[in-house]
């Protein structure tokens, strides 16, 4: 395996140590050198024309995982967003959630999940955090516990996700900005808190209680897949 490749067991501890390949190089320099007491980031072409060797330390390192961590951090939040696309897809490829060559519309769902995700992307391997929404609606994998605590215990919460369902039938464009209008409008209407909507829906359509805006998942999703997942949802009641 090489520097910046997906890990074979896609588990999240190899996946931090696979990221950017410059985070890593340069965490690996300042090891063994630095330029001074306070300068840590360098882009590519800083390091090359600062690194001497007459500043190397001849201490012996001391490897800090969790300071590696924090550089590919850093370098991941600094990169453009066509960038971070094309850093995630070998994960998704490698996990199966997509083929080989991913189509235009495939592709423009990583690039709208990266960008909900934002900061949340801290390495490119946090892309699988999102893979309920590469799968069919049938093999949606919920949190039990989550599905437990905000569909089965709640003794309203089927009765207003089914009229969520309904309601959301009607919304167009069903984009982030009209759902959202929706979801203020439904609470309203409904006479409901807003913790009584939306984990139940997230759970729904997500198979979690986290992640980022709920109707961003939702707009990325489509009608149909939401609609299906909450009837799916339902059924399991």
């Amino acid at each position: 395996m090489t520097w910046g490749e997906p890990c074979p067991d896609n588990s999240r501890k190899t996946r931090h140590h696979s990221t950017e390949t410059l985070s890593e190089c340069l965490y690996l320099v300042l090891l063994g050198w630095s330029l001074d007491d306070r300068t840590e980031f360098f882009s590519q072409q800083e390091m090359m024309q600062c690194f001497s060797l007459e500043r190397v330390n001849k201490a012996p390192a001391s490897f800090d995982p969790q300071k590696l961590f924090a550089f590919q951090e850093r370098y991941m939040h600094l990169e453009p967003l066509e960038r971070k696309v094309e850093l995630t897809l070998p994960y998704l490829q490698q996990a199966g959630l997509l083929p080989p060559v991913p189509t235009a519309v495939q592709r423009r769902t990583v690039c709208q999940i990266v960008q909900a995700a934002g900061e949340r992307l801290k390495v490119s391997g946090d892309i699988l955090e999102y893979s309920n929404f590469f799968v069919t609606n049938e093999h949606v994998l919920y949190d039990e516990v989550a599905f437990e605590q905000r569909l089965r215990t709640p003794p309203e919460a089927a009765g207003i996700l089914r009229q969520a369902q309904v309601g959301l039938q009607t919304v167009e464009p069903f984009d982030a900005a009209t759902l959202e209008q929706w979801l203020q409008d439904f609470i309203q209407a409904q006479s409901i808190r807003y913790g009584q909507i939306i984990h139940a829906l997230r759970v729904a359509v997500t198979g979690k209680t986290i992640g980022f805006g709920l109707c961003d998942s939702l707009a990325i999703l489509g009608k149909p897949q939401c609609l299906a997942r909450i009837e799916r949802a339902l059924a399991r009641l």
